[in-house]
């Protein structure tokens, strides 16, 4: 059996995993199983269904169908090692607030966890912030799971939505500040090169790429502005920290280009050829600039 959810207008433009997920309070392992399995379709005028991705963008009058013999609340336990009652504590310790008002609150994300939940992931910052909270949280945008810091996230559904027209209009600004393997050639730059989502990882289609001529129709636009802040060595490896602007928002962004572009790829970032060592990823979203007067 199925049930079938209506896009209402002020829901117009957010993600199909982040709708779905408002609507019916499914644990996010969940939903992201029912994507992976095609299981969540479209269903147009003439009443014909068509699989959704999470990363589809929802329109008013919509009208979503989920299977509803599977959909499990929100509070179903996050974790097989530990009870929902460990959330708080978790949250307390790991999740600091930077900023918060009625609107909105921004945390500071630390490494290795994860924003949203999947087949592999034990805690997610979603999973964590509704587990035991009276508010609805609501992700509004995502960081890789090695990458620290701002992360933003709605308290009620107008500010979800206004917030992600916000990050789809490039209202937001976002700062990265990364440590490099290697020094660019130039100090400071505009990278505006195409990238091509594979799955695991991101191919940068730069100019005399093979895969450039292969995957052009696919690849989607990119560009990156970075600087060189400082330069140095490490265990007698030329590194250094950079400050970059994205002025798009694809997965891996940075660091597909800094690896793929400026060969010089994000220090300890070994899915991008960086040496792995047991640290984590040397990429922090430190400056974030929300026009919070119209949230």
């Amino acid at each position: 059996m199925h049930k079938t959810i209506r896009v209402p207008a002020h829901a117009t433009g957010l993600r199909v995993d982040r709708f779905i997920s408002n609507e019916t309070h499914m644990a996010p392992s969940l939903l992201f199983k029912l994507l992976r399995k095609r299981s969540v379709a479209h269903i147009d005028a003439d009443g014909k269904r068509h699989r959704l991705h999470g990363s589809t963008r929802v329109h008013t009058g919509m009208e979503i169908q989920i299977p509803t013999n599977i959909v499990l609340p929100q509070s179903t336990p996050i974790s097989t090692r530990g009870s929902v009652t460990s959330a708080p504590q978790f949250v307390q310790r790991q999740l600091p607030v930077l900023f918060d008002n009625q609107a909105l609150s921004v945390f500071q994300k630390p490494s290795g966890l994860s924003c949203q939940g999947g087949s592999k992931v034990t805690y997610s910052v979603d999973s964590l912030l509704n587990s035991n909270s009276t508010e609805q949280f609501r992700l509004v945008h995502r960081l890789d799971r090695g990458t620290t810091g701002a992360l933003v996230v709605a308290k009620t559904r107008l500010a979800a939505a206004r917030l992600a027209a916000a990050f789809r209009d490039h209202e937001i600004s976002k700062t990265y500040i990364a440590v490099l393997r290697g020094v660019p050639d130039m100090p400071h730059g505009t990278i505006n090169c195409p990238l091509l989502n594979t799955g695991p990882t991101v191919i940068s289609l730069i100019n005399n790429n093979l895969h450039k001529e292969k995957y052009a129709a696919k690849a989607k636009s990119a560009i990156t502005k970075y600087r060189v802040l400082k330069s140095g060595s490490l265990d007698n490896t030329r590194i250094c920290v950079v400050a970059l602007n994205i002025l798009t928002g694809r997965k891996h962004q940075i660091r597909a280009h800094c690896a793929h572009v400026l060969k010089c790829p994000v220090l300890n970032d070994s899915k991008y050829g960086s040496e792995s060592t047991t640290g984590s990823i040397h990429l922090h979203l430190s400056e974030i600039t929300i026009p919070v007067s119209s949230i």
